[in-house]
């Protein structure tokens, strides 16, 4: 018979997948269950590290494996084992991810825009969740506005919204997928991407 237990121990103890593409939260918290977000994120990290690694871009080669390695490398040793992720989350919760103040291309491609695009809801998930209080005003702003009882730019501008929007879309596969739809629609993508 098999020991279920022991199986769910063993997989929080030992994580499967490629360090650089893993998420940071995973990273960051190894015992914690894989889910959703995880895997889009991870999806994220590998876009993001193919883009950085191998499209034309005016930085030289040294100072893109130095981009690559701090963004997708760095760890640290704890006694309970090796961590990382510090980076990506930063740069996830700050809205900057790919790092766009260090990396330009040499030749305008909406791929950057699609990872940001993707990239844009985990500033919910790494940033400070909003208050109680604020969560229900939002809510009860949200049923004004769904009554057409105020304007929807007063909806977007409160402090939950980001972090209810992110937090929705983070647990939609679909979201996912017709972000990636809308971006293939797009104009501007050079003949070999």
């Amino acid at each position: 018979m098999i020991d279920l237990q022991a199986r769910h121990d063993a997989d929080i103890l030992w994580r499967h997948g490629t360090w650089q593409f893993m998420s940071a939260a995973l990273l960051e918290n190894p015992g914690h269950s894989h889910v959703l977000e995880d895997d889009i994120e991870s999806f994220v990290h590998v876009l993001g590290w193919t883009v950085l690694s191998c499209l034309p871009s005016p930085m030289d080669r040294y100072e893109r494996a130095d981009l690559v390695s701090y963004l997708y490398d760095h760890s640290w040793t704890t006694s309970s084992g090796e961590k990382g992720g510090l980076v990506k989350a930063l740069y996830l919760e700050s809205g900057g991810y790919p790092p766009a103040e260090r990396f330009t291309l040499t030749e305008p491609s909406p791929i950057l825009e699609l990872i940001r695009d993707l990239a844009s809801p985990f500033r919910a998930r790494y940033s400070k969740a909003p208050t109680i209080s604020q969560l229900e005003s939002y809510q009860h702003l949200k049923r004004r506005c769904d009554d057409g009882l105020c304007d929807p730019g007063e909806l977007e501008n409160h402090v939950a919204h980001t972090y209810v929007l992110g937090m929705e879309r983070l647990s939609c596969p679909e979201w996912l997928l017709s972000t990636i739809q809308d971006a293939l629609e797009r104009s501007g993508w050079p003949a070999k991407d």
